[in-house]
């Protein structure tokens, strides 16, 4: 026997007391079958539109709502414009989902009925505006369409201010932390830094008050300041605001670890990231350590998720112990990253490749380091090896990607050097770097004496290895060098035969070196021997030394110098009338 209206109506609603909805629905439908009157099918079809949205059935839902709407189109006198903006307000809820434009055309019409009522000074509906006025501005903002979505966010902030409820305080601090996303994507910082700085406030203020289920949203706008902070190239209030994430996902996670742990890690991975900007790389490794702990972790039970994230916190491991040329903590774990993602790029080569490719290269240059200090030829092997496979993974790739074009050409140079590279070139690359560090140990004392000290040992260092490589260019220039440098500190010690002697001594030059030259002649106006001095001074009037600075005015400045050291010869200044 078929159920009246009323029994049918009876028999839904408690059902759905009973939280039986899907039952509930049939009895709804079959009682819209019975329906006589327009005010009954109205209701019923709003109220299983309602229905099948709280059951994940959108497209029903859509149906219902809209034939809703066509009854109170098809009769003007049926329903009241508040319900009419009610259901185009759960259409466009349903519709932003997928279909974004008609999303926006159901929210604008709802808006227009909510913005007449408000000017008829209905100001009670000042709360429905307002959130269509938000639901709008979300809508174009997954649209991109950021114009409309600051403007809509803005216009339903203004009325939730006015609002006595403090419930919309909530909305307000939605709303500035949506404000803040879009002023971020639009690079526009100061912006999003104000309104990240003003949801903080609210939500913090809301958190106080009891309102302990906006802690989430709370930790997220803190860990944004901290991202805008860097960006703005404020690092310690970056490191502050990652602080102060870090606090509230710690505690978030301790009440819900599989939902905040990933986060906890994130924010740990971020302050190493930024400390390690400052140079600051005993802390970006402490932070970083406790991210790849948490990561390894969490890649342990969600593999798929998070394997990915552990592989890129032990490259960044190693590169932190790069920098502090920790090479054997570094290669440790360039090398577990290097597995893991050799593994992924196995699986998923498109997504992976260049990751593994990036680390590789940053341990072909550790063993470029390694290779040049120890001349361990070891090192040239395992970079050749890994080379080759990058070379071969990135062939697969066009030059589209500046990322793939880099790698490419990091490829070839390396390639380049370690293919040309021989125990020669490095056991002399050794020699030029300690060299080098001597001249800065010159240069850092004003003493003659002392810089003569470093000098010495300039000259026995290369001297005992041109004994073995007589024929490097490099290498003899280098010493001809020291040697025009060596005679120099003797004119300024009063050592005049010692400066010529050491002269004399230097390594012939096809092209010589023009400094000898000048201190030859100094040498012999010291020992007054004017004529084969002037002789040398003329030929050197018409010089430039490799600065092109003329050789009139460096012969000047070296007789001021002796002068300072104490030297005064007469020759000085007949020199200097004659040659200028």
């Amino acid at each position: 026997m078929r159920l009246s209206f009323a029994e049918q109506i009876q028999n839904a609603n408690v059902l759905l007391h009973e939280n039986e909805v899907e039952k509930s629905i049939e009895h709804y439908k079959e009682a819209l079958i019975s329906a006589t009157s327009l005010e009954q099918k109205l209701h019923l079809n709003s109220v299983l539109g309602r229905l099948y949205q709280r059951t994940k059935n959108p497209n029903k839902a859509v149906e219902a709502f809209e034939n809703a709407l066509h009854l109170m189109e098809a009769y003007d006198q049926l329903g009241t414009a508040m319900e009419r903006a009610a259901i185009l307000n759960n259409i466009a809820a349903i519709q932003s989902i997928t279909e974004l434009s008609k999303a926006i055309d159901n929210y604008k019409k709802s808006l227009e009925i909510y913005s007449q009522a408000v000017s008829n000074g209905e100001s009670e509906f000042n709360p429905h505006l307002a959130n269509t006025q938000f639901a709008l501005a979300e809508v174009h903002a997954k649209k991109r369409g950021f114009y409309f979505a600051k403007k809509y966010y803005k216009e339903a902030i203004k009325i939730y201010e006015s609002l006595k409820d403090p419930a919309y305080s909530r909305f307000r601090a939605s709303g500035h932390y949506q404000l803040g996303n879009i002023y971020t994507e639009e690079f526009n910082l100061f912006d999003a830094k104000m309104q990240y700085l003003k949801a903080q406030k609210l939500f913090e203020d809301l958190i106080e008050e009891g309102d302990e289920a906006l802690k989430p949203y709370l930790a997220a706008v803190l860990n944004n300041l901290a991202v805008t902070f860097n960006s703005m190239e404020e690092p310690e209030k970056s490191i502050q605001y990652y602080g102060l994430a870090l606090k509230a996902y710690q505690e978030l996670s301790n009440l819900n670890f599989e939902v905040f742990q990933p986060y906890l890690a994130s924010t740990y991975n971020s302050l190493g990231i930024v400390h390690s900007e400052m140079k600051n790389f005993d802390q970006a490794i402490q932070h970083m350590k406790e991210a790849v702990d948490r990561y390894n972790e969490l890649a342990d039970s969600r593999p798929q998720e998070f394997t990915h994230y552990l592989a890129t916190g032990l490259h960044n491991l190693g590169l932190f112990h790069f920098e502090l040329r920790n090479y054997e903590v570094a290669e440790d774990y360039f090398d577990q990253a290097l597995k893991i993602r050799r593994k992924l790029a196995l699986e998923q080569p498109i997504d992976f490749d260049a990751d593994y490719c990036a680390t590789a290269l940053n341990l072909v240059e550790l063993y470029q380091s390694e290779l040049e200090s120890k001349v361990d030829f070891t090192f040239k092997t395992k970079a050749l090896e890994l080379l080759a496979d990058v070379e071969n993974r990135l062939e697969k790739y066009g030059v589209e990607l500046p990322v793939i074009k880099n790698m490419k050409n990091d490829t070839k140079h390396y390639l380049d050097y370690f293919m040309g590279v021989n125990e020669e070139e490095l056991s002399l690359h050794q020699v030029f770097q300690k060299v080098s560090n001597l001249r800065e140990q010159i240069d850092e004392t004003i003493f003659p004496q002392e810089k003569m000290e470093f000098q010495e040992e300039i000259m026995q260092l290369l001297q005992n290895n041109f004994k073995n490589y007589n024929d490097n260019p490099r290498l003899l220039f280098e010493l001809a060098q020291a040697h025009a440098n060596k005679s120099w500190l003797h004119l300024r010690l009063q050592e005049y035969v010692e400066a010529e002697q050491v002269i004399r001594n230097s390594p012939k030059l096809e092209n010589p070196l023009l400094s000898l030259t000048c201190n030859l002649a100094h040498s012999y106006l010291l020992q007054d021997q004017f004529e084969k001095a002037w002789k040398l001074y003329d030929a050197l009037t018409q010089k430039e030394n490799t600065e092109g600075e003329s050789y009139r005015s460096i012969i000047i400045k070296d007789f001021e110098i002796l002068k300072r050291d104490g030297i005064d010869h007469e020759g000085f200044e007949i020199v200097a009338l004659q040659i200028k």
